[in-house]
């Protein structure tokens, strides 16, 4: 057939450059990939991203494969053997209800009927045995000899897997580090949980991480802006230190961002909530950290502020964290003396704040006295608090951010 359409003196030339193309195309799309740069993709041909959408799965993209329910399926047959195959025991399994979902949405997951997903996982779990190797693939499923398919993920070093995930599974049981695979698409996909990121409006498309989250894509190319953590002990240090009683006690995190502060405060024993006005950050904190929408209020943080006074909402205990400089720097029409005052309106007990300082380069003198001897000053002299206590300074001056940051973290009390 190729010798049809190619002129006869052209079709030596022809043929060395088809011949060339075949070669570079096999050999750049067929690569040993680690195994532990896989995550899980999506069904029956649908791609992860969408797929994590009809699920209502967001976090399935962001998954490692070793934590696929074919790996746990095999696994559970390690610990228990053939009583995986047990009606209570097998219907429990993630293997189980990850091909029912796929069945109920696509109508088939190799087979067309829930009770055959039990014949597709003797099949599974003979083959991990050694046996059934020459059996024919059911309609849908690749040949044991077929090689993987995986789809390059965008800012990372990591593939969602578009097919093989019952011979990623075998190979990860029998110890291999890495499998043969075939990029699909050259150009990388985002993950949602990445076009979340980059949704964000305070970061202009930039990979960065407000607060911290756990998902590999992330580990490569992105940075994680505040470290958090460092806040976050010294404010459980301080209230250690003065025995407070968390039990049935309120928190609120004034511009909470993606809610790290608020999930971590609600582990702590509060009945924790935030307030921001930006959608994307707090579907990511719903999405990652698994906070109830009840918990984040959506809303420019002053008007927001005003309707929780006009309602006499009281907080035991508030933060506000980097949120006063703005008003500082009069981006906004409310006054910094203003706003401090109605944080003081909703704070019962402890106020842990910070705020920009003039030792930070990135503000060229725009907070010109504003160090931590005069901040005490002023939320003394600005509020009702009787305290306010240096408890550090954070660990965030490091490039990119090396003009910002080391700013004193304060405990204002009453």
């Amino acid at each position: 057939m190729f010798n049809n359409f190619i002129k006869p003196a052209l079709r030596p030339v022809w043929r060395k450059i088809y011949q060339g193309y075949e070669a570079t195309r096999t050999s750049y799309y067929t690569f040993e990939v680690p195994i532990d740069k896989l995550l899980r993709g999506g069904e029956n041909g649908i791609r992860a991203a969408r797929y994590a959408e009809l699920t209502d799965n967001f976090m399935r993209p962001s998954t490692p494969i070793t934590e696929g329910p074919h790996v746990k399926l095999l696994r559970l047959y390690e610990e228990i053997g053939d009583k995986v195959f047990e009606d209570k025991v097998f219907t429990a399994t993630d293997y189980y209800k990850n091909a029912l979902e796929c069945l109920t949405l696509t109508g088939s997951y190799f087979y067309d009927h829930p009770e055959k997903i039990i014949q597709l996982a003797r099949r599974f779990i003979n083959q991990y045995k050694g046996k059934d190797l020459s059996l024919p693939s059911q309609p849908g499923q690749s040949n044991s000899g077929q090689p993987i398919w995986v789809r390059p993920i965008k800012f990372s070093s990591y593939y969602e897997v578009i097919d093989g995930n019952h011979r990623i599974a075998r190979t990860i049981m029998g110890g291999e580090k890495t499998i043969k695979a075939i990029i699909y698409e050259k150009e990388p996909v985002f993950t949602p949980l990445q076009e979340l990121l980059l949704d964000c409006l305070w970061i202009n498309k930039q990979k960065w991480l407000y607060q911290p989250i756990e998902a590999p894509e992330l580990k490569d190319q992105w940075t994680l802006v505040r470290q958090s953590i460092d806040r976050l002990e010294m404010m459980k240090n301080f209230l250690t230190k003065i025995d407070y009683n968390i039990s049935k006690k309120s928190y609120l995190d004034i511009g909470s961002s993606y809610g790290w502060f608020v999930k971590n405060f609600t582990e702590m024993g509060f009945n924790a909530f935030g307030i921001d006005r930006d959608p994307f950050s707090i579907k990511i904190g719903m999405n990652v950290y698994q906070l109830k929408p009840q918990q984040i209020t959506n809303s420019d943080i002053i008007l927001g502020l005003n309707h929780m006074i006009d309602q006499n909402k009281i907080f035991d205990v508030v933060s506000c964290l980097s949120v006063l400089h703005h008003f500082v720097l009069n981006k906004s029409s409310t006054t910094a003396e203003d706003f401090i005052k109605k944080i003081d309106k909703l704070t019962k007990d402890i106020l842990f704040i910070d705020t920009g300082e003039e030792h930070e380069e990135a503000f060229e003198g725009s907070l010109k006295g504003w160090n931590p001897q005069y901040i005490q000053e002023w939320i003394l002299k600005n509020t009702s608090f009787k305290k306010v206590i240096a408890l550090g300074v954070d660990q965030d001056k490091k490039p990119p951010f090396n003009q910002y940051y080391n700013r004193t973290l304060f405990a204002c009390t009453r």
